[in-house]
């Protein structure tokens, strides 16, 4: 078996209503393959399937593989409905997955073991291991900053408490308080879990002539909630004197890239994974040095974000 072949086996965070965000590609409503992609999905295995009938006794292996190959195919495609199912039942229907790919994976290494696996074999296992992946973060919901102006990450109830357990379903990241958030930038993210909610601010907490002169927007007016968001990292760039450059946003099931990473993974699936390192007011003062005087930084996307 090759050794990309070992690779592909399975195993080895407002205010108003905004527009939902679909996985993978970011466009409004993309729920879903939808039933045209699900026929010619259909069709294609259906073709599959016959056409192996005709395949010689002497590329048996070939055609012993192809039911198995047809239902890592499937249960992937399966795998981006997930959104659509009650949300108490998605552990169980990903559980239900990896269990169904773990198997037809077991059996293709059974069938092309000590041999190189078919392209097609290890591409639709590498497509399952990031579907696998992506399927932890069924039915994201996000605070997104809208508009032309960055703002300070405000302090939010995050319904987290890191000392209660009972506070800890779900998965949630979100941007330190203090963070400054460029448009277009998810402050928070989170699934399986009540949404946060904006802190009332303290009445008098912001003289009027200071909020004139505040460079940034206002966090109550700027954060929009996406559905159906894709699960984002952004990676703050920094020169050699401690100066931001811009921002990258990528899928947090990529790659890491160079930066500082904005976006603090608190839990995954029930698990504390992460906290806080600094209070929000020595957060900022670093974070507006590092902004040396800007109102804004460039924002770059890579692909799936």
């Amino acid at each position: 078996m090759s050794g990309a072949a070992k690779d592909a086996r399975p195993g080895n965070v407002a205010h108003g209503d905004g527009v939902g965000i679909g996985v993978g590609n970011g466009s409004e409503g993309d729920l879903g393959l939808g039933p045209l992609a699900w026929t010619a999905l259909v069709a294609r295995w259906v073709e599959v399937a016959r056409a192996s009938r005709a395949i010689p006794p002497e590329y048996a292996q070939l055609r012993d593989s192809i039911p198995h190959l047809i239902a890592i195919e499937a249960t992937t495609a399966a795998l981006a409905e997930l959104a659509l199912v009650p949300e108490i039942d998605r552990p169980h229907a990903r559980a239900v997955a990896e269990v169904g790919i773990r198997r037809a994976a077991a059996e293709l290494d059974r069938i092309w073991r000590g041999e190189e696996w078919p392209n097609e074999c290890t591409e639709a296992c590498e497509a399952a291991e990031r579907a696998l992946a992506l399927a932890t973060y069924a039915g994201l919901e996000a605070l997104e900053v809208r508009g032309d102006r960055a703002i300070v990450v405000p302090e939010l109830d995050l319904g987290f408490d890191p000392e209660n357990s009972a506070t800890h379903a779900g998965t949630l990241a979100a941007m330190p308080p203090g963070s400054i958030a460029m448009p277009g930038e998810p402050i928070c993210w989170w699934s399986g879990r009540v949404a946060p909610t904006l802190r009332p601010r303290p009445v008098g907490a912001e003289p009027e002539a200071m909020a004139a002169a505040e460079p940034f927007g206002d966090a109550s007016q700027a954060l929009v909630h996406v559905r159906n968001a894709t699960p984002l990292q952004v990676y703050r760039g920094l020169d050699e004197r401690g100066t931001f450059t811009a921002d990258t946003l990528a899928p947090i099931t990529g790659e890491l890239l160079p930066g500082l990473p904005l976006l603090v993974p608190v839990l995954l699936d029930g698990v504390r994974i992460g906290r806080f390192l600094h209070p929000p007011d020595a957060w900022n003062a670093m974070h507006r040095a590092a902004m040396a005087g800007r109102s804004t930084i460039a924002v770059e996307r890579t692909p799936g974000s």
